[in-house]
């Protein structure tokens, strides 16, 4: 299911066309004397009496296809005139009617799959289609022909990282082909409900052009996106909240959806985006990226309503060309084309339109990592380009640039690159929730007469005001925790103890939330920083080594002393620890002299410390590599320092990796005599026994 080699296919298979149209034709005039739906809410009897009165066109031109085997049925009943697509027998037999649709019908057909693998083990269906080129293309024809499918994210769109709790944002690519919802099993049939509604909703005129000019998928992407709930302007839809990846359930306005495409005629119909890329800056493989040899480029997917790229270069920025020129309008009216920024960071990213609107050059800078407005973590940034005729707005065409998050980049001010570190760690701290009752253990811990060095060192960081908030909060409920704690006791009690929990959570987000006295932040943001700042803490191991030993053998983490020897040997082997005589660690350097990459390194050992040894009970961390999907880069275990002469123009690298260095020209050929020396050009391959990619002289 989750080949990345997949074949898509069209069918173009014209015996079985004339079947089914001949076949589509009989049903159609039978099934359009029936009611649109059964359904005997608002929405439902908005639709039949359209239909009586001779201005819906119902669902009698769309067929209906399940894919995860029936296990997120629509039921079809609720939906008389709506047919249902049965596989064949070939395709029951090699089970081709499971999992993503991998066939492009010549007909207007809607479909659900409620299915999808652990985010680490190849994702959510949509995941898989966003990786290569071929899944670029079957979506843009699904897409343009009349086919939409629903596909629920799993776990490929949570907060957290690395699992704790979740993984984040794991799509590489943004594209209007396919509704994807926040969740799930199941969660994918509220959109799909809307949908079918809306399509129905159309005039017979307006329906039948939509299926015949191949529009009626980014038709209904505009209304919905348009219609959802936190769109209340054009101002909101020209804006990241209205096109994220993943849409919650929450957010639909199915009478919204309704109304407004029922008021359509080909007038109103929104214009259609379609996408060129004229120019982009070229990477060369070995040089300026490292992969195994399957990746020869930046390019990810190339298509007319989305075009996405991978930012493997080391170079700072990127540029690009694109154009709408081609995009479309049923009355061929002129278009204005509007360019936005959908996510990213807006001084690392340069849009800038052609007089006409038409064209526009995008220059990208390397982002880390990005906090979409949904609050979930991202590595991707998205523009978004709209079409609008004079009587609204197209749905998106979307530009994706994706940065691989295990990589760690650090450029001087001049855009100069100084080192990348291939096998990075997450950003997080690994705070509990709001509403987690580990606060009030924090806060405990903070009013003891005999602290800990944990409590030491934080106090050392934490603001007054915030340490006495902490407390207080702890001391207020904790009350309430007893009691809770003797209700959970009793299981006849569970309502009454469930209750009390409410409470307390109600109480810890509430306070946890609110700004300090003269300050915006508020107390959890607080709390963050000063274990921040502790992480920042250069000589943290080096000051308490034989206190932080002592407590890793014996702390709540099993893993705690072979975390802490893990940390400490990447240390030593990227040349950051030196070792003495005694086996005692020390800095390479002096701390003054520290670049911002060994200062990012030591961060990412103190916060093992913290979440492993100084505060487990307290802190959840996930302490493995950030995760990536293999299809889109091979792991790597280096630290690449750049080098520039005199003139500041970039001589080569050193990498550092197991423990020993190896020097490379501005060409990528490794000097096995050191710098000056001869220059032997390698090859880049994956190692079979740790999957990991190493490199070899050719």
């Amino acid at each position: 299911m989750f080949d990345h080699g997949m074949k898509f296919k069209n069918n173009h298979s014209s015996t079985l066309l004339m079947i089914v149209g001949a076949f589509l034709i009989f049903q159609q005039t039978d099934r359009a004397q029936a009611q649109i739906t059964t359904r005997s809410d608002n929405i439902g009897k908005l639709l039949n009496q359209w239909q009586t009165e001779g201005t819906a066109a119902g669902l009698g031109a769309l067929m209906y296809e399940n894919r995860d085997g029936g296990h997120s049925m629509l039921d079809v009943k609720v939906y008389p005139q709506l047919q249902l697509l049965n596989p064949t027998v070939e395709e029951k037999a090699s089970k081709h009617d499971i999992g993503p649709a991998s066939l492009v019908r010549q007909f207007p057909v809607f479909g659900n799959c409620s299915m999808a693998a652990p985010a680490d083990k190849g994702g959510s269906l949509p995941r898989m289609y966003l990786l290569a080129q071929s899944g670029f293309d079957f979506l843009n024809n699904q897409y343009l022909h009349n086919n939409l499918y629903f596909y629920p994210e799993h776990q490929d769109y949570d907060s957290g990282y690395n699992g704790q709790p979740g993984w984040g944002d794991l799509y590489p690519a943004n594209s209007p082909y396919m509704v994807i919802s926040q969740g799930s099993s199941f969660t994918d049939q509220p959109f799909l409900q809307a949908f079918l509604a809306t399509t129905a909703a159309f005039t017979p005129e307006t329906q039948a052009l939509l299926i015949k000019s191949h529009a009626l998928a980014p038709t209904l992407q505009s209304i919905f996106r348009k219609s959802n709930r936190m769109v209340k302007s054009d101002e909101d839809y020209l804006n990241g909240k209205a096109h994220p990846p993943v849409f919650d359930g929450a957010q639909i306005d199915e009478e919204k959806m309704v109304l407004l495409a029922h008021g359509m005629t080909r007038a109103t119909l929104p214009p259609v985006v379609i996408l060129n890329i004229l120019k982009e800056d070229s990477m060369t493989a070995d040089k300026h990226f490292f992969e195994a040899s399957n990746i020869k480029d930046e390019k990810l997917g190339t298509s007319l309503g989305a075009i996405a790229r991978v930012f493997r270069g080391t170079t700072q920025q990127r540029h690009y060309t694109l154009s709408a020129k081609k995009s479309a309008d049923f009355m061929q009216r002129p278009l204005t084309i509007k360019w936005v920024l959908l996510q990213g960071d807006p001084n690392l990213v340069k849009i800038e339109p052609s007089n006409d609107g038409m064209e526009s050059n995008i220059t990208v800078s390397w982002h880390p990592e990005i906090r979409a407005d949904t609050g979930i973590t991202s590595h991707r940034v998205d523009i978004g380009v709209f079409a609008n005729n004079g009587t609204g707005w197209s749905a998106p065409g979307l530009f994706s640039i994706y940065m691989l998050p295990n990589e760690a980049r650090f450029y001087d001010a001049e855009g100069r690159l100084e080192e990348i570190y291939y096998e990075a760690g997450t950003p997080d701290l690994g705070l509990p929730a709001n509403t987690d009752l580990r606060w009030l253990t924090l806060g405990r811990r903070l009013s003891s007469q005999a602290p800990s060095l944990a409590i030491q060192l934080f106090k050392q960081k934490l603001t007054e005001d915030s340490m006495e908030r902490l407390i207080a909060l702890a001391d207020d409920l904790a009350h309430d925790q007893d009691t809770w704690r003797t209700l959970s006791r009793a299981p006849d009690k569970k309502p009454l103890a469930d209750e009390v929990l409410l409470k307390i959570q109600g109480q810890l987000q509430s306070r946890l939330t609110m700004p300090l006295k003269g300050s915006p932040k508020t107390l959890a943001q607080s709390v963050a920083d000063a274990f921040s700042a502790l992480a920042d803490n250069t000589d943290l191991y080096l000051v308490h080594h034989d206190a932080l030993m002592e407590l890793a053998a014996n702390s709540a983490k099993i893993s705690a002393s072979a975390d802490l020897a893990r940390g400490r040997k990447r240390l030593l082997d990227l040349k950051i620890y030196t070792e003495n005589a005694d086996h005692k660690s020390a800095l390479t350097h002096d701390a003054a002299m520290l670049t911002a990459g060994e200062r990012y390194q030591l961060r990412q050992f103190h916060f093992t410390l913290l979440s492993q040894v100084l505060f487990p009970e307290f802190l959840e961390r996930s302490t493995n590599p950030a995760f990536v999907d293999v299809r889109l880069t091979t792991p790597k275990v280096w630290r690449d320092l750049y080098r520039y002469d005199n003139a500041g123009k970039c001589s080569g690298w050193s990498r550092y990796t197991n423990g020993r260095t190896y020097e490379f020209d501005i060409e990528g050929h490794l000097l096995p005599d050191g710098q000056g020396g001869r220059s032997v050009e390698v090859s880049y391959v994956v190692d079979a026994a740790s999957g990991r990619l190493i490199f070899l002289p050719k």
